[in-house]
């Protein structure tokens, strides 16, 4: 059976009303396949120009648009955000440690939603055209909109914890760095450039009868439409002074998976869509290796904004999505240049393991379909006087300097799971790496190179300063 025979099956399995899905591979594959209803009270189909509000997917834009401003040196990762805002951001119980770009790209910041009830913290503003600015959310005060919930207990940078405020607040330093909205900038300097009618703000989408409408499930399991698409081009966020405009990018762009297909290329081709440059290789490379692991019921580890998945056998990177009925997830491997976009705008799925049940019973159909049968081998190969190795050509930053003993080299666990490609597990035994049905289970924060090359059956090759891994 082909991937778009199984695509078809499972959206009709699960009663979607609509769904878009998009595979691209190496330089010019791409199929792209829609099915269903974008607005069932109005009788109108899905087709591949439909327009949906695709959730969370949305961060990973606004991580490349906060990593072009690296790149300009306009600001750094671990630059205090504050000094950047314009005010003093502290966690009151660490007031003596900064919150910094890179926290907030690895939701390790200590920033939360806040609570769901009454009418403090960003989860009671958000949806809202309230005038709360970020400093009577975040600074302690006795106005009505702070809270102390805003806090986790959590030193800045331990833990992680998922944060749609956190990327609301990096598209407000992309305002004060900038000078421009952020919803401005991105469509600039990330979206026009790869030719996609796509934007944060509804009301800028130049299709926008194509837009989607979402549909909830209720109790009797009919489809009862949460959001039509033309309430989302009705209401849409005035704008705010510049950086406090951080209500709608965690979750607000709106696109097609044909176009979305387009911005994901570019992780898988070294920041550039058919030459279009959005980002250097070496931004890119920094994104996709982990830049936090440890044990949360959702993530395991994470990239700059990426979430790595690994329940289905190979690693992947990207996002999942979830809001007002719709599901979505991009997700690439860049080691054998393979992606799928995909998204319904609702219908009777159900939680699976990590996923919701359509979207992983899609994903083992697309990699049936598409990975390959023998992987290509791959290479890792590094000079210990420079700060980073290559897998193929993919840098990988050490996160510590390597440490020599005799013939064989210590490295951070997270590095040498970058290695391999691969994302840890965090175990009450402690750190667990899989790799071809074989595993490491690290105890210390470092391991040794040869003696995990040893139990993954992969080459372990060192001269001098130099060092390669074959497998």
């Amino acid at each position: 059976m082909s991937f778009a025979s199984d695509f078809y099956k499972h959206c009709r399995e699960s009663r979607l009303a609509g769904a878009q899905v998009s595979v691209f591979s190496g330089a010019d594959y791409q199929l792209d396949l829609a099915y269903g209803m974008a607005s069932l009270e109005d009788g109108k189909s899905v087709t591949l120009s439909t327009i949906f509000r695709i959730a969370s997917i949305s961060k990973i834009v606004v991580a490349v648009a906060v990593l072009q401003l690296v790149e300009k040196r306009l600001v750094s990762l671990d630059d205090d955000i504050g000094d950047i805002l314009g005010f003093k951001i502290r966690n009151p119980r660490y007031p003596d440690d900064k919150i910094t770009i890179k926290m907030l790209m690895t939701q390790t910041s200590s920033i939360t939603d806040g609570p769901d009830e009454g009418r403090a913290g960003y989860n009671n503003v958000n949806g809202t055209s309230l005038p709360v600015t970020l400093r009577e959310l975040l600074a302690p005060n006795p106005g009505e909109y702070y809270t102390e919930a805003t806090w986790s207990p959590n030193r800045p940078g331990e833990k992680f914890i998922y944060s749609n405020f956190g990327c609301g607040i990096l598209a407000c330093v992309v305002e004060k760095a900038t000078g421009e909205y952020f919803t401005d900038y991105v469509k600039r300097n990330v979206l026009d450039p790869l030719g996609v009618d796509a934007s944060f703000r509804a009301d800028e989408i130049i299709n926008k009868e194509a837009i989607a409408d979402l549909y909830y499930a209720d109790n009797a399991g009919r489809l009862r439409r949460s959001r039509s698409g033309a309430s989302f081009v009705e209401s849409v966020y005035p704008r705010f002074p510049l950086g406090e405009n951080y209500r709608g990018p965690a979750g607000g762009l709106f696109i097609s998976m044909r176009d979305l297909a387009r911005f994901a290329r570019i992780l898988i081709d070294d920041g550039a869509y058919f030459g279009r440059r959005i980002l250097n290789k070496e931004t890119v490379d920094l994104m996709l290796q982990i830049h936090w692991h440890g044990a949360d019921k959702s993530y395991q580890a994470k990239g700059l904004q990426l979430k790595f998945i690994n329940q289905f056998g190979p690693t992947f990177k990207g996002h999942t999505g979830s809001a007002y009925g719709a599901i979505s997830y991009l997700f690439v491997n860049r080691e054998e240049k393979l992606g799928i976009c995909f998204i319904t705008n609702g219908g009777l799925y159900r939680r699976g393991k990590k996923m919701y049940d359509v979207q992983e019973n899609i994903f083992r159909s697309f990699l049936r379909a598409y990975w390959p049968r023998r992987p290509r081998e791959h290479v890792f190969s590094a000079d210990l006087r420079k700060p980073y190795g290559t897998l193929n050509d993919r840098a990988i930053f050490f996160s510590a300097p390597p440490r020599i003993a005799g013939d064989d080299v210590f490295l951070p666990v997270a590095n040498i799971a970058d290695i391999f490609d691969i994302a840890p597990e965090t175990a009450d035994a402690g750190t667990i790496l899989r790799f071809r049905n074989r595993r490491v289970i690290a105890t210390e924060p470092r391991l040794s190179l040869r003696k995990v090359c040893a139990a993954f059956k992969a080459r372990y090759r060192r001269r001098g300063d130099e060092i390669e891994v074959y497998y």
